[in-house]
């Protein structure tokens, strides 16, 4: 069953990520931690969480758009063009973590995504990423209003109407 998108802030949705519970997530994926992701003290190093949301993202447009971002044969892409990340808990060494990935806000050519940093087992977030991604394609360099087929794909997957 779709659901109706809440109160409009703009053209996105206002839906704090600190308004979410996780099972408002449809997408996850493992993190798989690195030898270099660690410092001396045992933790990730901050600047590394955001490579995973990196990574959360890109298996999001796969999972649910059909494509990897930066496939040269697309002429169409979406582009991260702002991020704010909070830090809320360390993650350590050893500890399996998720990237819980769910888009929140669709405007004319661009969306905003809200992505959690997860300890398997927990409910409360370790980080919390808010995103922007814009249409961009690359022969003209441009922007570009976001195709149908991508809006009723998101929508379907979030079992949202934007």
């Amino acid at each position: 069953m779709m659901k109706k998108a809440g109160v409009y802030c703009g053209m996105y949705e206002r839906n704090r990520s600190d308004d979410m519970k996780i099972a408002d997530f449809r997408h996850r994926i493992p993190v798989q931690m690195r030898f270099s992701d660690v410092d001396g003290f045992g933790h990730v190093n901050n600047g590394v969480y955001n490579d995973y949301y990196d990574v959360g993202r890109m298996y999001y447009m796969r999972d649910v758009l059909g494509w990897l971002p930066g496939d040269s044969t697309r002429d169409d892409q979406l582009v991260v063009v702002h991020t704010n990340t909070d830090f809320i808990r360390q993650i350590f060494l050893g500890q399996s973590v998720e990237v819980l990935s769910r888009i929140v806000g669709l405007g004319n050519k661009s969306l905003k995504m809200v992505q959690w940093l997860v300890a398997d087992g927990d409910e409360a977030p370790l980080s919390v990423c808010e995103s922007v991604m814009a249409g961009f394609r690359r022969s003209t360099g441009t922007s570009f209003i976001l195709p149908e087929e991508w809006r009723n794909r998101i929508s379907q997957f979030e079992k949202t109407i934007f």
